[in-house]
């Protein structure tokens, strides 16, 4: 009697197991069918856009420059796009370049307004970008490789102030200035004093400026005499006497005369 109960015991004891395996089996079949369900969702989520980017110059760019491309949600106004995906690629060759942009379509909606921007990029400072907006999915039907064209980004100085700059002469009408010893120059201090060097003799003297007119009074110089650039010297002291006007741009100065005409051209120096 005993025996047959421990018999009974151990037939009932190996049927639990059996049932626990069977449920954990189901459980593990159950969970592993619903990941690769979840996997499906995504890999069908997943889309692309083939980006070819691209400007007109034939600059080459510098070696370690970055082309990123980014996807954009801009439908809300003021305030920060919504970056869907963007993708950054080392540029180790002449344009275009072609980029794969990976995206999760499901964050795309047809209510929202998209942009697809790019740069390039080199130690953090941008070369080249686009200005165009462009919205891949408001198109009727949409290009590949989808083209962007890039332009190139200013790197024009901001205008320095007439005082206090040291105005190197590079032109004096129309002919480039020859350099010996000492190239011709002039400074507006900021008392209206102005002082220079011609070529052969230092002067000095006053100016009074009203927006872009100037007049140049009282201008006196040394009497030295020397072998070379009196020539031009003299023409330097002519452009002086005839100077109504100036204008800078960036880093260069022009003197003109009352008809606008440019009499001598200027660029500023920097000293260490």
């Amino acid at each position: 009697m005993e025996k047959h109960q421990a018999v009974s015991s151990r037939k009932k004891a190996v049927a639990g197991i059996g049932l626990l395996a069977l449920s954990a089996f189901a459980v593990t079949g159950c969970g592993e069918q619903t990941k690769s369900t979840e996997n499906t969702e995504i890999a069908e989520a997943t889309t692309s856009l083939t980006i070819q980017a691209s400007y007109k110059d034939r600059s080459m760019l510098r070696p370690g420059s970055q082309l990123i491309v980014t996807l954009s949600n801009v439908s809300k106004m003021d305030v920060k796009a919504d970056i869907i995906t963007q993708e950054v690629i080392d540029v180790t060759q002449a344009p275009p370049f072609t980029v794969e942009l990976i995206y999760d379509a499901s964050k795309i909606s047809d209510k929202h307004r998209y942009s697809l921007s790019a740069r390039i990029i080199n130690k953090d400072k941008v070369l080249y970008t686009s200005t165009t907006n462009h919205d891949p999915f408001a198109e009727s039907q949409l290009t590949t490789p989808y083209k962007i064209e890039l332009s190139k980004v200013s790197t024009q100085k901001p205008d320095v102030t007439l005082t206090n700059t040291y105005w190197k002469a590079i032109t004096i009408n129309a002919q480039t200035v020859n350099v010996t010893t000492k190239e011709p120059f002039i400074q507006f201090n900021k008392d209206h004093r102005v002082n220079g060097f011609l070529g052969c003799n230092n002067f000095s003297g006053s100016y009074s400026t009203e927006q872009q007119t100037i007049t140049l009074s009282q201008l006196a110089s040394t009497k030295k005499m020397c072998s070379d650039n009196m020539s031009q010297e003299a023409a330097m002291s002519d452009v002086l006497s005839k100077t109504s006007k100036w204008e800078i741009t960036g880093e260069s100065l022009k003197l003109k005369n009352s008809r606008g005409n440019t009499l001598a051209t200027f660029s500023a120096v920097y000293f260490n």
